[in-house]
């Protein structure tokens, strides 16, 4: 219990930090002066001012806030104009760089951690004429399952054909009429076994229900760099596609609320240091593109209408800005029970048949 409520402070403490800093620079950076730049919510725990900023880390560590000075949006009806080194002050190209770069620093941290566990790990090789046919995993309820493959071994041949690499496996697989011979290699002795015919599904009589062992090649700084920020475009496009695909399907899309995120963090605790890391890029990527939807309330809302008063020199009336941003409070609310509801749904009442699925780094491993 008490790894996995450390789990989560050491993965939302960085996305937080992060987040918020961008925020801070922007202002900084556009002369918007920080009255309170704070880490969680709740009680002061300890504060230090600094200048004209009051630096702050409070008792719930879920979240924080840069606090600029001055309002948001300037009052119609104000008597006085706003003071220069306030956010109401400013160009709207000011304005929308602070609200954006909460957001964008999210994805350089993300950036940042793909491209050094690239760099430490290897770039995955995906072409399977490259990869040596070892078995990586394999799946419950598939014929590999009945039989004594275990992860490592080498197939050598299919039926009497050699294997060199996965390539030629699926191509043997794909080929099969029958019982299945395999030879193998495990601790240097060759072996054999005989996978019989009925042994394979109906519905997959092609699939032996393994996944190819992961092999990885050094790569050099500026091509894990360029990785890193490849990893972000792809996980973005993906997440936009799969929510995308729901809405043209007319299905609610799959959302992991508070209880979800806690329990991905749960697992990624217990397993490797690597796939830890990785799941802190995952979310920062996540958090990064989700402040960017053009909801009120959130970055991408506020966004939105700096964009519109760059295009039009003039702000929506007060009174249009608080209705969207209470239609917008109500959007996040709604978001939050239905992911809540779909993560109790999820963890707590799993249905009764399985279904195998990979993780973020085997995403480019086909199962055979």
């Amino acid at each position: 219990m008490l790894l996995s409520i450390l789990a989560v402070l050491v993965v939302l403490s960085p996305i937080v930090i992060f987040h918020e800093f961008g925020h801070y620079l922007a202002c900084r950076l556009t002369g918007i002066r920080v009255n309170e730049f704070s880490f969680g919510f709740g009680k002061i725990l300890w504060h230090k001012k600094k200048g004209d900023t009051d630096y702050q880390i409070r008792a719930i560590p879920f979240g924080g806030f840069v606090e600029p000075a001055g309002p948001m949006f300037h009052p119609e009806d104000a008597k006085e104009p706003p003071k220069p080194y306030e956010f109401a002050a400013k160009p709207w190209y000011s304005k929308f760089f602070m609200v954006v770069n909460g957001a964008l620093f999210n994805y350089l941290l993300a950036a940042a951690i793909f491209a050094v566990l690239v760099f430490i790990q290897g770039m995955p090789q995906t072409d399977p004429v490259k990869l040596p046919a070892v078995v990586g995993s394999i799946a419950k309820n598939y014929p590999a399952a009945n039989v004594d493959l275990q992860e490592g071994d080498l197939i050598t041949t299919v039926n009497g054909q050699a294997i060199t690499n996965w390539k030629d496996l699926t191509d043997a697989l794909g080929k099969r009429r029958g019982d299945l011979v395999l030879t193998y290699t495990r601790a240097g002795k060759s072996l054999r076994l005989t996978v019989p015919d009925n042994d394979f599904k109906p519905t997959a009589p092609k699939t032996l229900g393994i996944s190819v062992q992961p092999t990885y090649e050094k790569v050099t700084w500026w091509q894990a760099i360029g990785y890193g920020f490849y990893e972000c475009y792809y996980w973005t496009k993906y997440s936009l596609q799969s929510i995308g695909k729901s809405f043209a399907k007319k299905k609610a899309p799959e959302l992991a609320g508070p209880i979800g995120i806690v329990n991905i963090i749960h697992q990624a605790a217990h397993r490797n240091l690597l796939d830890f890391v990785w799941l802190i890029a995952m979310l920062s990527v996540a958090v990064g593109m989700f402040n960017l939807f053009p909801i009120p309330i959130l970055d991408g809302g506020y966004a939105l209408v700096y964009l519109w008063e760059g295009l039009t020199h003039k702000l929506p009336t007060e009174k249009t800005l608080n209705r969207a941003i209470n239609v917008g409070m109500y959007i996040l609310i709604l978001l939050v029970v239905y992911a809540s509801y779909s993560d109790i749904k999820r963890i707590f009442f799993k249905p009764k048949t399985a279904v195998v699925q990979t993780t973020p780094q085997e995403e480019n491993h086909v199962q055979k």
